[in-house]
């Protein structure tokens, strides 16, 4: 029997039961010279670090760096891509679903406030907001970036022939231009429709991360019947219809805001575009490089054709969200420049030079209203910009 002393005791009692065996077996040939202790004490040292490190590697209970993660161990937003270009043929119809579809599972809830009377603007998840529905993906950072908000209309769809529109106007082509167009329902039927449309006639742009189509979570829109002051002799589907259009703004223009563009180009669903109206748009603004704007508008009517500058959106859409149910959209923009500018103490005149000194117009107009069936039930709307030249 052979019995060991210091620093060969020590490590053999430290091994594991398997380790020790082998330890034990390999040296029962031969004792340690005393004067080459240091020597055979270094050896066993490297020899009990490798063997504990494969008994690690080995032991099943133990998992390694090349595991593959689960879905409990990511906690962040999970993509699952579903196969593109299912074709499904029906009788009368050719539909290309699920072209490159995104489905975002999200680990929590957010919560969106837009009480009465707000006591803090973008609360809950408006200054990051998710969608609840997504297809496609825009990568950060573009030069522009326009967004389309679209809801449902009496018998009319006018969102595919704009983006339609606005695609093939873009001449010369632009890889830095991006269109987000924003279904502002919940209705999943609907929105499922309404993807699939855009789906089936625009793949391509959505493949490639020029185009892609979003819609609210569930939870985004409040309880109309107690958040709604009845102003300005309106009745209560007005004020819901046009309070709706500023909450509807205020979720694409913040989505917008993080996709971190240069510009933001806010236009509406029923609307032409003039042919390379993105250069003209680009060579006015460099036009205008030295002069402080809020908005450049490219088309007299309502919140089509205004150009954002990317720093301009947190807090116009701030602005908006105080007064989201007090006044309608294109007020609300030209108070928004009315509360930066103009003075008190200065007449009328003054303060309306300031105002167009902030929002610039560009003429002739690059983009025309074409919908005659409002968003609005039973309202038409035939307004015409007659600057406009295709």
């Amino acid at each position: 029997m052979y019995a060991f002393s210091g620093p060969e005791a020590f490590l053999l009692c430290c091994q594991t039961p398997e380790v020790s065996d082998t330890i034990r077996n390999k040296t029962k040939m031969f004792r340690f010279p005393s004067r080459n202790n240091n020597i055979w004490t270094a050896i066993l040292v490297v020899y009990c670090f490798l063997a504990v490190y494969y008994i690690g590697l080995i032991t099943p209970n133990n998992r390694t760096v090349s595991s593959p993660a689960t879905n409990e161990d990511l906690n962040y937003e999970v993509k699952a891509e579903i196969p593109r270009k299912e074709i499904v043929k029906s009788k009368d119809e050719t539909i290309v679903q699920n072209v490159k579809h995104y489905t975002e599972q999200r680990s929590e809830i957010q919560t969106y406030e837009h009480p009465l009377q707000p006591n803090f603007a973008l609360s809950g998840g408006l200054r990051t907001p998710r969608p609840g529905y997504k297809l496609g993906n825009i990568k950060k950072g573009s030069k522009v970036v326009i967004g389309i908000p679209t809801v449902k209309r009496e018998g009319k769809n006018y969102l595919p022939g704009t983006v339609h529109s606005l695609l093939l106007s873009l001449i010369p082509r632009r890889a830095d231009v991006r269109i987000v167009v924003f279904i502002g329902e919940i209705d999943p039927s609907f929105i499922r429709e309404q993807a699939n449309i855009i789906a089936e006639k625009f793949p391509e742009q959505i493949e490639d991360g020029t185009l892609e189509v979003i819609s609210p979570p569930t939870e985004y829109y409040p309880d109309w019947s107690k958040v709604l002051p009845l102003t300005f002799g309106d009745s209560f589907e007005r004020v819901k219809w046009r309070s709706k259009q500023n909450l509807d703004q205020i979720f694409l223009m913040m989505y917008i805001y993080n996709l971190a563009p240069e510009f933001y180009l806010m236009m509406e669903d029923d609307v032409i575009a003039s042919e390379g109206y993105m250069e003209k748009i680009m060579k006015y603004v460099e036009e205008m490089s030295n002069d402080d704007w809020f908005y450049i508008s490219f088309c007299n009517l309502g919140a089509i054709g205004k150009l954002f500058q990317h720093n301009a959106l947190p807090p116009y859409s701030t602005f908006l969200h105080m007064f989201w149910n007090r006044k309608p959209l294109d007020w609300l923009q030209i108070d928004f420049v009315r509360a930066k500018v103009c003075s008190f103490d200065e007449n009328e005149q003054q303060c309306q030079i300031r105002t167009r000194q902030q929002t610039p117009m560009y003429s002739p107009s690059l983009f025309q209203h074409i919908g005659k069936v409002s968003s609005l039930k039973g309202k038409l709307q035939l307004l015409k910009d007659h600057s406009f030249k295709e």
